[in-house]
């Protein structure tokens, strides 16, 4: 892979999930795939939407999810299908 896996910004999600488990759990879910081996493009997806429907966790991770260097990053998994 050319483009490095940027990191993902833990605590400040983990801080904006802290009332809400499920938030908390979401946030988990995708750490967990994002940092696997092979992370799966479309399970991505689907872990990001859900990040996205916890309103006190949508702004921070927009603000990281759109970054250049992470979109660089999740085009490369889609182009290269890992």
């Amino acid at each position: 892979m050319e483009h490095q896996r940027p990191d993902v910004p833990l605590d400040d999600l983990r801080t904006a999930a802290a009332e809400h488990p499920e938030a908390a759990a979401a946030v988990d879910a995708f750490h967990a795939e994002y940092a696997s081996d092979a992370p799966d493009p479309a399970r991505l997806a689907a872990h990001a939407d859900r990040l996205r429907g916890f309103p006190a966790l949508a702004g921070p991770f927009e603000r990281w999810y759109l970054e250049p260097s992470v979109q660089a990053f999740i085009a490369e998994l889609n182009a290269i299908g890992l």
